[in-house]
């Protein structure tokens, strides 16, 4: 037979270690995970030990494999009681996902809005506010640097840029004798700024705005939020203390990861309720994308929703990046002011919503005297 199994899939092995704690030794464990994907593989087909170990490219010992089976040290009372639990586990999450689908679609009353930021390419250093800043696709370069809100209603599906500030550096603040506002006191001033239209509100944030100052703002004024966290942070999970890279390998070793579906895609996510420094009680939703195995991790103050309304929520974060791509394409930073109000004022007006895509402003006689 013609081997092709080269090693157990990703999500074999995260499935399957919920049955680690069943066996005494790595060798066990390893076959254990051999003998159930060459069954699966096997399908309807009669095979024995023999054929399964000839499955893989990497044959295991046959007689260590033999005796696996013949000379067993592990129960196999204790590894069916858990596979009888794990098919109920499952399929009471699958309901509560259908429940959850019929939630969606009747409490549509929520919105979202999305704080991040981005930059865009200027040329001359005698633009008002231009400095330096950090783009992730170029580079560090001379530009604006905008702070920004998007507003997502979740009936519509309408997305509105609703929010537009610009960022000084403190030397650029001196020199036009203004106070200098950090980019997190631009987003808290967006936060001040919205005007609720719908029951509940959900913010939407990358890890650069996961901290106390953002948060505290959001629950003063009683809305949600949900923002992407980095790995190397410290939190608290009964009692003890992570970095949270550590506890996403507990996590894969305690076989916590579950599959969830979102929009075609499979991911794995687990939740789970912890204490940050600082911020304090909140939930974490760990999610790797199945296909690229790139990892997220979400912080929340929604700690009553399940990991897949969680990952739900945050997925309409992708809509800023859609907007920033459309944004650019219709002319946002394509302007020559020297004066950064008249920069500001030309974006606001200029940026595209997905309702109506405004025309550029005619130039006056006042702008054309200040672009340089």
């Amino acid at each position: 037979m013609f081997p092709f199994v080269g090693e157990i899939p990703g999500r074999v092995r995260n499935l399957l270690s919920r049955f680690k704690r069943f066996f005494t030794t790595r060798p066990q464990y390893d076959n254990f995970c051999r003998a159930v994907l060459g069954m699966i593989v096997a399908g309807k087909k009669e095979h024995d030990v023999k054929s399964i170990n000839e499955l893989f490219i990497d044959r295991k010992d046959q007689s260590s494999f033999n005796r696996f089976f013949t000379e067993s040290r592990w129960s196999a009372e204790d590894v069916v009681r858990e596979a009888n639990e794990l098919l109920i586990s499952e399929e009471e999450e699958q309901e509560e996902e259908e429940e959850e689908d019929e939630l969606g679609r009747s409490n549509t009353n929520v919105e979202y809005k999305i704080l991040d930021d981005t930059v865009c390419r200027k040329y001359s250093p005698r633009t008002e506010m231009v400095c330096y800043n950090h783009s992730s696709t170029m580079g560090t370069i001379l530009s604006h640097d905008y702070v920004t809100s998007l507003y997502v209603d979740n009936n519509s599906g309408v997305s509105i840029q609703d929010g537009l500030k610009l960022y000084g550096s403190e030397k650029k603040c001196k020199e036009k004798r203004v106070g200098f506002k950090t980019k997190v006191q631009l987003a808290c001033e967006l936060i001040d700024e919205h005007e609720q239209r719908a029951e509940r509100t959900i913010f939407l944030w990358d890890s650069w705005y996961t901290m106390y100052d953002i948060v505290a703002r959001c629950r003063a004024h009683g809305y949600n939020w949900i923002g992407e966290m980095k790995v190397n942070r410290i939190v608290f999970y009964r009692s003890k203390k992570y970095h949270v890279h550590e506890l996403i390998e507990k996590l894969r070793s305690d076989g916590r990861f579950r599959d969830v579906v979102m929009n075609g895609e499979l991911y794995q996510a687990c939740k789970l309720d912890v204490f940050l420094p600082r911020i304090g009680n909140a939930s974490i939703v760990v999610n790797v994308n199945a296909e690229t195995n790139d990892v997220h991790v979400l912080c929340t103050d929604l700690m009553g929703c399940s990991a897949r309304q969680i990952v739900r929520h945050a997925l309409k974060r992708g809509k800023v990046d859609q907007f920033y791509k459309e944004a650019k394409f219709l002319g946002l930073g394509e302007y020559r002011f020297r004066e950064s109000e008249a920069a500001l004022i030309r974006d606001c007006v200029k940026t595209p919503t997905l309702q109506n895509n405004y025309r550029q402003v005619p130039r006056t006689k006042h702008n054309q005297a200040n672009s340089g």
